[in-house]
């Protein structure tokens, strides 16, 4: 069971409670709800992610509830708000190298460049489909 008010409790092998929540309590997700499986879910995928990349993964952005959203400028429709979406980059090699790397390995789900585009991250999330998108 995960201890959503210990930053240093794992989600996942890779993935701790202080990268979801930014270590912002707004940010903990009700235990046994779907945000929760849904981050759960995505931190499995990024740990099988981060295993073949072969490198750390750090997280700029993951959960946000509706008004951690809008504080941020997040969309309306944001797949942040559901606890189905990351901000990602990498500290080890070019970030475009890394979107390009995610292009071919998170396959049928949807990838944001946003290194790419200049920001500093890139987007993933569990929607299905080859779902490609500049920022």
């Amino acid at each position: 069971m995960i201890n959503w008010h210990n930053p240093s409790s794992k989600v996942s092998r890779y993935f701790y409670v202080g990268e979801v929540t930014q270590n912002d309590k707004r940010r903990i997700p009700l235990v046994g709800s779907i945000q929760e499986k849904r981050i759960i879910t995505l931190a499995i995928e990024l740990d099988l992610i981060r295993v073949k990349w072969g490198n750390p993964i750090m997280v700029t952005s993951w959960y946000r509830p509706l008004a951690v959203n809008q504080e941020v400028g997040g969309a309306v429709n944001s797949q942040h708000l559901t606890g189905a979406a990351v901000d990602v980059y990498t500290t080890v090699g070019s970030g475009v190298t890394f979107e390009k790397f995610l292009d071919k390995e998170w396959g049928n789900r949807a990838l944001g460049y946003g290194q790419l585009a200049g920001r500093g991250f890139t987007h993933l999330d569990l929607r299905i489909g080859r779902i490609r998108w500049n920022y």
